[in-house]
């Protein structure tokens, strides 16, 4: 009996919408002609998005993002918390303000760079011409504004990185570390044989992680970019947002939107595996 609310609020919360969905997903629906569901038209609105080559430029826009974002803030936060590791009052100190970005709201982070990459009066520019480089058009520019997602990104989300690495790294044994030292081995190598290997469930973690959240990231493209100059930076969240939100067109969003959790599903599945066999290699 006290499961039922619970239970009530998981399918009143997720089930349903789910549900509701998938059933306008099958039907022909757009606001701009009828305030009510269509009739049934198969798996029309399906074929519609998949024929879509603004949907696969934001799949690949998408897959772009997440991957060189989540691969630099996993270098950053892995190098940042190996520097910072000892308990000292400055290593403190640093890592408190260090985890500020993350605390801010996306959509204020992205407000605050978006002023820093104007173009004419922005401070990224300022400081690159004052020591002699043309600043691009991080905003007006297909490949820049990209750049622009992914820099936005990996400043906000690197303190993550560095907090979780950080945890692992406090729970390896000492005793491996001066056993390592005392057969001659340096920092380096020390670090890279016997802390990495280590280190490999925190990167899984933070891996899945961050890459969900880049997948499933509005606020950031939506303030910066809006999905321009053009289509270039269309993610496919705001490819969803705009075909339902803007075109009015609810049928082809929903459908959408569960290609696009078939997508998700897809790679938690390869993740959870290529977690899976890093821990048999490492056992």
């Amino acid at each position: 009996m006290c499961l039922a609310p619970a239970l009530l609020a998981v399918i009143a919360l997720q089930v349903y919408p789910l549900a509701n969905a998938s059933i306008l997903s099958f039907r022909e629906w757009s606001l701009t002609n009828s305030t009510e569901p269509g009739p049934f038209v198969g798996w029309d609105n399906y074929a519609k998005v998949l024929a879509d080559p603004i949907f696969w430029g934001a799949a690949r826009t998408s897959l772009i993002i997440t991957v060189c974002g989540v691969a630099l803030q996993l270098l950053l936060g892995t190098g940042l918390a190996a520097l910072l590791r000892k308990g000292r009052l400055l290593h403190r100190t640093a890592r408190a303000i260090l985890l500020l970005p993350m605390v801010i709201a996306p959509v204020a982070a992205a407000n605050i760079w978006r002023l820093m990459f104007n173009s004419r009066s922005g401070s990224v520019n300022a400081t690159l011409a004052s020591v002699g480089i043309t600043g691009p058009e991080w905003l007006a520019d297909p490949f820049w504004s990209i750049v622009a997602i992914v820099i936005v990104d990996t400043w906000q989300w690197t303190p993550f990185v560095m907090l979780v690495v950080s945890s692992a790294m406090l729970s390896i044994p000492h005793e491996l570390s001066e056993a390592a030292s005392v057969d001659g081995a340096g920092r380096w190598r020390t670090f890279r044989s016997v802390e990495l290997p280590m280190l490999t469930g925190a990167f899984a973690l933070v891996v899945t992680f961050r890459s969900l959240d880049s997948l499933l990231q509005l606020d950031t493209v939506y303030t910066l970019t809006q999905g321009g100059p053009g289509y270039s930076s269309y993610t496919l969240t705001y490819y969803l947002y705009a075909l339902g939100l803007r075109n009015f067109e609810i049928s082809s969003s929903a459908a959408g939107s569960w290609l696009f959790m078939i997508i998700v599903a897809i790679i938690i599945v390869m993740m959870f595996r290529l977690d899976r066999a890093s821990r048999e290699v490492s056992s």
